[in-house]
């Protein structure tokens, strides 16, 4: 008997671990699409969407609860690799989102990093 409940006690803790992390990476309530088609990826208290259409890079801004955060004051950079080379593209608040031109053609989901400074000037980071 205590045999049965040391195995069954150890099979819970290891099995702790990975679903700390599915709850981390699915836990949240959102896809990882997101509403403008983009990949969603988390940064600080934000969830970032990044999205890729040819030489533009929209991003769009988010709180946990996937509410539209007010882009007024933010400002940011992404930093992206396109054709083997990296690209830093300045970002710049267009109504809703941050934007951006790069100077070639990007992969519809590009691979990189996003920084994104709020009002408060704390950077955060979204990796995609």
């Amino acid at each position: 008997m205590k045999l049965k409940t040391l195995a069954v006690l150890a099979s819970l803790v290891l099995a702790l671990p990975a679903a700390s992390y599915a709850q981390h990476k699915h836990g949240h309530g959102h896809a990882e699409t997101g509403k403008h088609g983009g990949k969603m990826s988390e940064a600080g208290d934000y969830h970032v969407e990044l999205v890729a259409k040819g030489d533009a890079i929209e991003v769009y801004v988010s709180d946990h609860d996937d509410k539209p955060v007010a882009m007024a004051g933010f400002k940011g950079i992404a930093i992206l690799s396109a054709g083997g080379k990296s690209q830093r593209i300045v970002l710049a608040v267009e109504s809703t989102k941050l934007a951006g031109k790069a100077t070639g053609t990007l992969p519809a989901q590009p691979k990189g990093v996003v920084q994104i400074t709020p009002p408060n000037g704390k950077t955060v980071s979204a990796k995609f």
